[in-house]
C-alpha cells in the first residue's frame, strides 16, 4: 500500500481494514508476526480512589461481623454445655436424695418388719415345748438358722429342737440318707414329705416309712414321714411314763 493510501486510509478511518496481497492486515507498522504470542491483559481498576477504600472498609466490616458471629456461636456453645452441665448436675443430685430417702424408707419398714417377727418369734418360742425348724431337702444348711436354734437353747432347758427335711421328693434317696445322718448328730431329724394336694378335705397320708417309699410313691400328692414325727412328738408327751399335752411351734 502507498503512503497516499495510507494517509487515505487514516483519515477515512479505515486503518487495518485492509489486506495486503498476500491476505495480512496492513496497520501501517509493518508487517504483522504471524505467530502467536501470549496475550497479557492488565486490567485496571476503573473505580475512583474513595469507591475503591469504601469498598475495602466494607469487606474488613463484614469480615469483622463474621468473626464476631463466630465468637458468639463459640460462646453460646460454651454456655449451653455449662448449663447442660449443671441441670444434669441438679437432677443427679435430685435423684440421690430420692434413693437416699426411699432407702431410709426400706430400712425403716425391713426394721419394723424384722422387730414384728422377732416379736411373733419370741411368743412362739416361750409358748412352745418343741420347736420344728423346717429346712429345705435341697439346701438344708441354706435354710438353717442358728440364730434361732440358739434362742431356743437360751430360753430354757426343757425346749426341744425337731429338725424336720421337708422337700424330699425332689432329691435322691442317697442325698436324703446323707443329710439325715449328718444333721441327727446335732438335733433330732425328720425326713418329710408335705401333702400337694390342694383341697383339704381329700389330704393323703401315708403310714409307710420313708426309707421304704417308692419313686412313685414320693411323686404323689400323698405326705410322708408324718407318722415318724408324731411318733417323735408322742415321745416328748412321756413324762414319766404319763401322757400329757405339748405345745409345737413351727420356724
Amino acid at each position: 500500500m502507498s503512503k497516499a493510501k495510507q494517509k487515505r486510509a487514516k483519515r477515512l478511518g479505515f486503518l487495518g481494514k485492509f489486506k495486503t496481497k498476500d491476505g495480512r492486515k496492513a496497520d501501517g507498522s509493518g508487517p504483522t508476526n504471524t505467530a502467536k504470542q501470549p496475550a497479557v491483559h492488565q486490567l485496571k481498576d476503573s473505580r475512583k480512589p474513595e469507591d475503591v477504600r469504601k469498598q475495602r472498609l466494607q469487606d474488613l466490616r463484614e469480615k469483622q461481623k463474621l468473626s464476631r458471629e463466630r465468637e458468639m456461636m463459640k460462646r453460646r456453645n460454651l454456655q449451653t454445655f455449662q448449663c447442660d452441665i449443671l441441670q444434669r448436675q441438679r437432677e443427679f443430685e435430685l435423684k440421690e436424695t430420692e434413693m437416699q430417702s426411699l432407702e431410709k424408707h426400706v430400712n425403716f419398714e425391713n426394721e419394723n418388719s424384722r422387730k414384728a417377727y422377732y416379736r411373733e418369734f419370741k411368743k412362739v418360742v416361750e409358748a412352745s415345748d418343741v420347736i420344728l425348724e423346717v429346712l429345705d431337702a435341697r439346701d438344708p444348711l441354706g435354710c438353717r438358722c442358728p440364730q434361732v436354734e440358739q434362742a431356743v437353747i437360751q430360753s430354757g432347758t426343757n425346749k426341744r429342737i425337731v429338725l424336720v427335711l421337708n422337700k424330699i421328693d425332689l432329691v435322691s434317696k442317697e442325698i436324703v440318707e446323707k443329710w439325715i445322718k449328718y444333721l441327727r448328730n446335732e438335733f433330732p431329724t425328720v425326713a418329710f414329705k408335705a401333702s400337694t394336694q390342694q383341697q383339704t378335705k381329700n389330704l393323703k397320708r401315708s403310714n409307710v416309712p420313708v426309707t421304704k417309699a417308692t419313686s412313685e410313691l414320693l411323686s404323689s400328692s400323698a405326705c410322708i414321714g408324718a407318722d415318724c414325727l408324731m411318733k417323735l412328738l408322742g415321745n416328748y408327751c412321756r413324762n414319766q411314763d404319763i401322757k400329757t399335752a405339748i405345745t409345737v411351734g413351727v420356724v
